[in-house]
């Protein structure tokens, strides 16, 4: 997948092992060491995507961030990283003032590796709706339109409920990301919950949604349960 990448941090090792891995995986990147630095990165190099540190000198990253958004709204996905002891506060902040995502160190490459690919994937597919009158073509079999919160099967609607159209939109907004059944819960319905109840209202929800957009619903093709985390949309 093809991509610019901006990685502010100023720990020389995992600057630079970060700078390898991703140019290993196809993708562009250029590499600050500052909070200066990486505003004049972000002028010249107009990157997709900023992997920032939050602790860095001059400015730091809760400053970095709020600067992208005044400047680039969100025209620019932002992947905040923190070194300070697990806060969910330190979470919450960061993103309320506008990061996509929020990771503690030390985390693994692979887990950053997939959030970056999701947020690519969600512009794309942000792209592909813009030119195409706000519709998300999946496929030739299904659109969606969110900001309309329609969706079509072979070119005719389908009536999806609520929770039905928003768990939807949740999954496809991020391709093949994986979302706990608790993320969902959270997100989607409004509240963290466990146990049986909780189990029930997603594995209900799914169904239903997959018996309204799948050509199999036994065996799904966009709507994907992952073993042991709790389901994916595939665009495969």
């Amino acid at each position: 997948m093809e991509g610019k990448i901006l990685i502010v941090e100023d720990e020389e090792g995992l600057r630079s092992s970060l700078r390898d891995y991703f140019q290993r995986e196809g993708f562009q990147v250029v590499v600050a060491v500052d909070g200066r630095q990486a505003i004049a990165a972000l002028d010249d190099y107009r990157p997709d995507l900023v992997i920032l540190d939050v602790q860095l000198p001059y400015r730091d990253g809760l400053e970095i961030c709020r600067e992208v958004r005044r400047r680039y709204d969100h025209g620019v996905d932002i992947i905040m990283v923190s070194g300070k002891k697990m806060e969910l506060m330190d979470k919450v902040v960061g993103l309320e003032i506008g990061a996509d995502v929020y990771l503690f160190k030390p985390f693994e490459t692979r887990e950053l590796l997939a959030q970056v690919r999701a947020l690519l994937r969600r512009r794309h597919a942000l792209g592909a709706r813009s030119e195409d009158n706000g519709w998300y073509n999946v496929d030739q079999r299904l659109r969606i339109h969110f900001q309309k919160r329609l969706v079509e099967v072979n070119q005719k609607p389908v009536h999806l409920t609520r929770l039905e159209f928003d768990l939807l939109q949740k999954l496809a907004e991020q391709p093949d990301m994986p979302f706990t059944r608790s993320t969902l819960l959270d997100e989607v319905w409004g509240y963290a919950n466990t146990g049986e109840y909780s189990d029930a209202a997603i594995n209900t929800c799914i169904s239903k949604l997959r018996a309204k957009i799948e050509p199999d619903p036994g065996n799904p093709q966009y709507i994907i349960s992952v073993h042991g985390v709790g389901y994916r949309f595939s665009t495969d």
